[in-house]
């Protein structure tokens, strides 16, 4: 396991909040060099505000030209040692056949879905394979869904589609990276508390936010993934999700549709 942080570099995409916000704090309180990418400029400095480890560079993971400049502009200060790739979007019309309209996902929204969480991947891993492998190796984590595993009611059909791409990218690049000697590995979270929760047609309650994954417990399992000289698939759930994802029947937080029943005081 690598303890050693001081002398590494680690970009972080999604960097801006959420979950690319608090893996950069942690890499950057580990001693690494951390710049996140994100694509504005705002959201960005307010994440380097947390430590003067964080470097923010301006970056659409969808563009590759643009990831190729902000690569460019990492370059200039060594090779990244790590890419922790949190990137990732979701839309309100997110169904196939609704009887609202509105809620059925429309060509626009299957465009930027894809475009930002499987061609983001595949932009981002094929700009830091070269340097890494000229560089002895490297490691990469994206960031999945268990919507990538299995039925989740709540994602939406665009969104769980861009997911299993990413699952299957992931999980047939790990090989060909490995003989450049880069470690690839899947971080796959259930339901988190991230800013793609404020997206859903209908938002949760409190309670329900509170029982979710923190974006903190994903920061600590980005960083101990991205500790480990092999290659991970983690799938980690919040303690009420059935893995497989969201049975619609189940409100939140679902223990009486389970029939569970809440520990008594």
């Amino acid at each position: 396991m690598d303890q050693v942080w001081a002398d590494k570099i680690v970009i972080v995409t999604g960097g801006g909040g959420g979950m690319g916000q608090a893996a950069a704090k942690r890499f950057a309180q580990a001693g690494a060099k951390t710049f996140v990418f994100g694509r504005t400029l705002e959201s960005l400095q307010e994440t380097a505000s947390f430590s003067p480890q964080i470097l923010p560079v301006v970056c659409d993971v969808a563009d590759a030209e643009s990831v190729a400049a902000a690569l460019a502009t990492v370059l200039q200060h060594g090779t990244p040692h790590v890419l922790i790739h949190t990137a990732g979007i979701n839309t309100p019309d997110r169904f196939m056949a609704h009887a609202d309209p509105a809620r059925i996902a429309s060509s626009a929204t299957w465009q930027k879905v894809m475009d930002i969480n499987v061609l983001g991947v595949v932009n981002m891993i094929q700009a830091v394979a070269k340097p890494m492998a000229a560089n002895g190796g490297g490691k990469i984590v994206v960031v999945s869904s268990t919507a990538g595993h299995g039925f989740d009611s709540y994602a939406g059909v665009p969104y769980t589609a861009s997911k299993w791409a990413v699952h299957g990218l992931l999980f047939t690049a790990r090989a060909q990276l490995n003989a450049q000697g880069i470690v690839l590995s899947e971080y796959a979270p259930g339901e988190a508390l991230t800013p793609l929760v404020e997206k859903r047609p209908v938002l949760p309650s409190p309670e329900h936010r509170a029982a979710m994954i923190q974006t903190s417990d994903c920061a600590e399992a980005l960083f101990f993934i991205a500790s480990q000289a092999h290659s991970m698939s983690i799938i980690q759930l919040p303690a009420y999700q059935p893995f497989g994802g969201m049975p619609p029947a189940i409100t939140a937080p679902w223990l009486a549709g389970l029939e569970i029943k809440a520990k008594q005081p």
